[in-house]
């Protein structure tokens, strides 16, 4: 007969799967904010809420008070099954392919960052608050000792005390309470939570983004209804970050001109995820850091996975991906996002998306079509504006330049200025032709050249020719030294550079006057 095997989970997992399996502890409003919303969603279900938009979650961080609240009015939790539904770790029955927090270990991130982390919950029709609090500071102590013999569910127990109080019995709530918050973490920094969860949270689009409606209603047209949820923190409804115009490194405005849509699929052509994704005037130049939206980004029912840097995998250039900003929203069910919310478990779900991704990317070609098209179009029709602004200089200082050489090295630089605005005129004309059949291209040339003259008008044969000036006089010379001069300053004119000839010409025309 077989010794049977009974395994002990050591106490220090509970420190994993609090603050040592996340990068930033800002995850845990991620983590109670999706348990909150997938219970507004079974409470419409249930009819506890008419709909989701009657569904409310609010976050308050008291600064001063190092206190945090996360609170939702959706189902809350039955007396009867409160204890073992917050008591449980790692024990969720919620079905991974409907609802977004499915393993049961979320609850527990708060304990990293407080002395005491709290909940309170209150079902419907039943008039019974139901209370657990967690003693984090006890937990890690009991961690830390070498002498403590004490498990994973032992532990728990240890710091845990459960009581009942009376509720109105029309009360329906769920509420997160993190007592004695750590200073040092993210978590009572009001503006970068609010950072972080316009990017992370299933919030709406702000109306002040020209192109909600668009991306809404294209993903409608692939059957994706986007779950979005009215999420409050300290009194200021979130939404997400996206907006039409951004600032670069150099202070130049930089505007979203329009959106395009890719449709990312398996090998039987069946839809794995969307893409939406913006584009901008100078797409050539990667969005400063400044900019919390930049990149394109994973969403699996409008939470994002991930980061900025998460899609820098599917493009050969990693800047391309920040030169952009978009979502990336899943609707195949095979994907599994991870334990860490930043990307998804292997699998062939998400191996068949990652290869066809790339390949669609590719294809797409954002690096060269939008990024290099925006930036041919600028330098082009800079090169164009360079010249008419120097040849109309030039032509009213002709003749009056001075002397030969002066107006002979300018008309030179002016010849130059001019090939290139003829070559830049050729690239122009070009993307003008592939903006036919190519949307993004054809609001990029229209963006950028728009009603801009590019005409460049070259110089005719007269306009070519230096102008006949008169050579220097040398009083203090006599006739032959005088033509000798002369010579030299054609032999310097020659050999040195402009800068230089005209200094020593300038210098030696004062002395001998």
């Amino acid at each position: 007969m077989e010794e049977s095997f009974n395994p002990t989970i050591g106490k220090t997992v509970l420190e994993t799967l609090t603050s040592g399996m996340y990068d930033d502890a800002r995850f845990i409003f991620r983590e109670y904010i999706q348990n909150a919303v997938d219970q507004i969603d079974q409470a419409v279900q249930l009819g506890i809420l008419s709909s989701k938009s009657d569904g409310k979650v609010e976050i308050e961080i008291d600064v001063e008070q190092k206190r945090i609240v996360i609170s939702d009015n959706a189902t809350g939790v039955s007396q009867k099954d409160a204890l073992q539904f917050l008591g449980d770790v790692a024990n969720s029955q919620k079905d991974s392919t409907k609802q977004r927090g499915f393993r049961g270990i979320g609850r527990l991130g708060g304990l990293g960052y407080c002395d005491r982390l709290i909940f309170e919950t209150s079902y419907k029709d039943e008039a019974v608050r139901s209370k657990m609090v967690l003693d984090a500071k006890l937990l890690k102590r009991i961690i830390e000792d070498s002498k403590d013999t004490s498990d994973a569910a032992a532990a728990i127990s240890i710091i845990t005390s459960v009581d009942k109080t009376v509720e109105d019995a029309d009360k329906h709530y769920f509420r997160v309470i993190l007592e004695d918050v750590n200073v040092g973490s993210k978590v009572l920094d009001i503006n970068k939570v609010q950072q972080y969860l316009s990017m992370v949270a299933p919030v709406p689009f702000s109306s002040s983004f020209s192109y909600a409606n668009e991306i809404k209603n294209h993903l409608q047209t692939r059957n994706l209804i986007v779950d979005e949820y009215n999420i409050v923190l300290n009194n200021v409804t979130l939404f997400k970050a996206y907006k039409d115009k951004f600032n670069d490194e150099n202070e130049d405005a930089s505007n979203i001109i329009g959106v395009d849509f890719v449709d990312i699929t398996n090998d039987s052509q069946e839809l794995l995820a969307i893409c939406w994704y913006g584009y901008r005037n100078n797409s050539n130049v990667v969005i400063p850091e400044s900019n919390i939206e930049r990149g394109i980004r994973i969403r699996t029912k409008n939470i994002a996975l991930g980061d900025e840097s998460t899609c820098k995998r599917f493009f050969d250039a990693e800047r391309t991906n920040l030169r952009f900003i978009g979502e990336i929203h899943t609707v195949n069910e095979g994907f599994v996002p991870n334990a860490r919310r930043d990307y998804f478990n292997e699998n062939s779900t998400c191996q068949q998306f990652e290869e066809n991704a790339k390949k669609i990317f590719t294809a797409q070609n954002l690096e060269n079509r939008l990024a290099q098209t925006a930036s041919k179009l600028y330098n082009r029709l800079q090169e164009i504006k360079a010249y008419q602004i120097e040849r109309e200089k030039f032509m009213t200082k002709k003749g009056s330049f001075g002397n030969e050489a002066t107006e002979k090295f300018h008309l030179n630089k002016l010849k130059e200025m001019e090939k290139k605005a003829v070559k830049a005129i050729d690239v122009i004309k070009k993307i003008e032709k592939k903006s036919q059949d190519i949307t993004p291209v054809k609001n990029l040339y229209q963006n950028i050249i728009g009603n801009n003259d590019t005409t460049v008008q070259p110089l005719d044969s007269q306009e070519a020719q230096v102008s006949q000036y008169d050579p220097p006089t040398f009083t203090k010379l006599n006739t032959e030294q005088e033509k000798v001069v002369l010579e030299i300053f054609d032999i310097m004119e020659d050999v040195l550079d402009f800068n230089t000839s005209e200094m020593i010409k300038k210098r030696i025309v004062q002395k001998y006057n």
